[in-house]
C-alpha cells in the first residue's frame, strides 16, 4: 500500500497510506482491544472466494504472533492453512480494521487446537469520517456487471452511490440470488469511460422503494469483498473528483 511515486498527479493521488498504522505499539493495542471485546474476525482466503469466521484469542507480544480460534469445519481449516495470503477483517471502536498475512500455522493453545499468525507490520484502519459515500456523477457514472446464473449471464447495473466499502444500485435479482449474504465473484466495475476492473460483491441489504414516477423498485446494498488495493485507489480518486465537483458547484451557486 505504498504511496504513489514521483511524477504521478499529486492533486489526485489518494492512496490508502494515510489510513495505515505502522506503530507496533498501536497495532498491538488495537488487536488486544479486538480480542478483549470479542469482535468477530473474518479471514478471507483463496483470493477472497472463501472465508472463515474466527476471533483473536491472544496477542503474544514476546512471540510477535496472534492466536486465533480454529474453525469448526476441518476442510475449511485445511484450505486456510494452505493459503499463501489471508486478509483479516474486523472492527475496532466500530471502525473497520484490515490487515493481511502470508501464512497461517496450526498450533495448540491452552491445550486446544488454534491458529497462529504473525503480528502485522501494518494495519489499515478506515476512519468513518474518511470512508464517505458519494452519489455517483451523471457525467462519470459507475457501471456494474453482476454475474447471475449461467457463466456469461451478466446483470447490467448503474451504481447510485459508492464508497470504498461498497455501493448501492437498483436491481432485479432472480430469487435464487436475492438473499442477503450471497456473493458475486467475477463482478466488474467501470468508472466513467475508464477500463473495467474485477471485484467481488456481497449482498448486504434489499429494500423496496417507490420512485418519483410512482413505480416500485428494489434498492440493493453491496459490500466489496477483499477489494484489491489498485481498485481501492481508483475508487478513492473517483470519490475525490465527485466531491470536488460538488464543492465547486456549491461555490459557484453562492457567488
Amino acid at each position: 500500500m505504498a504511496a504513489e511515486g514521483p511524477g504521478k498527479p499529486g492533486a489526485e493521488a489518494d492512496d490508502l497510506s494515510r489510513f495505515l498504522i505502522r506503530s507496533p505499539t498501536q497495532i498491538r493495542q488495537i488487536l488486544a482491544a479486538i480480542a478483549e471485546h470479542h469482535e468477530i474476525v473474518t479471514a478471507y482466503f483463496n483470493r477472497g472466494r472463501q472465508f472463515l469466521l474466527t476471533a483473536i484469542v491472544d496477542v503474544d507480544v514476546v512471540g510477535k504472533r496472534i492466536v486465533l480460534d480454529r474453525g469448526s469445519d476441518e476442510a475449511v481449516n485445511a484450505r486456510l492453512l494452505e493459503s499463501d495470503r489471508v486478509v483479516l477483517v474486523s472492527a475496532h471502536e466500530k471502525v473497520k480494521v484490515q490487515f493481511s498475512v502470508k501464512q497461517v500455522r496450526a498450533i495448540e493453545h491452552d491445550g486446544r487446537p488454534a491458529f497462529s499468525i504473525a503480528l502485522p507490520a501494518e494495519l489499515l484502519k478506515l476512519q468513518r469520517r474518511e470512508c464517505f459515500r458519494v452519489r455517483t456523477s451523471a457525467s462519470e457514472p459507475v457501471r456494474v456487471r453482476l454475474p447471475i446464473g449461467e457463466p456469461g449471464n451478466m446483470l447490467e447495473l448503474q451504481a447510485l452511490d459508492i464508497s470504498i466499502g461498497g455501493l448501492a444500485a437498483f436491481v432485479s435479482l432472480p430469487a435464487s440470488r436475492a438473499e442477503v449474504g450471497n456473493r458475486f465473484p467475477g463482478a466488474s466495475l467501470q468508472i466513467g469511460t475508464g477500463s473495467s476492473f474485477t471485484v467481488e460483491l456481497e449482498l448486504r441489504s434489499l429494500n423496496s422503494v417507490r420512485l418519483r414516477n410512482g413505480t416500485d423498485s428494489t434498492r440493493a446494498g453491496f459490500m466489496f469483498v477483499d477489494l484489491p488495493e489498485s481498485a481501492q485507489q481508483q475508487i478513492q480518486r473517483y470519490l475525490m473528483r465527485v466531491e470536488r465537483e460538488r464543492r465547486n458547484r456549491e461555490a459557484a451557486f453562492k457567488r
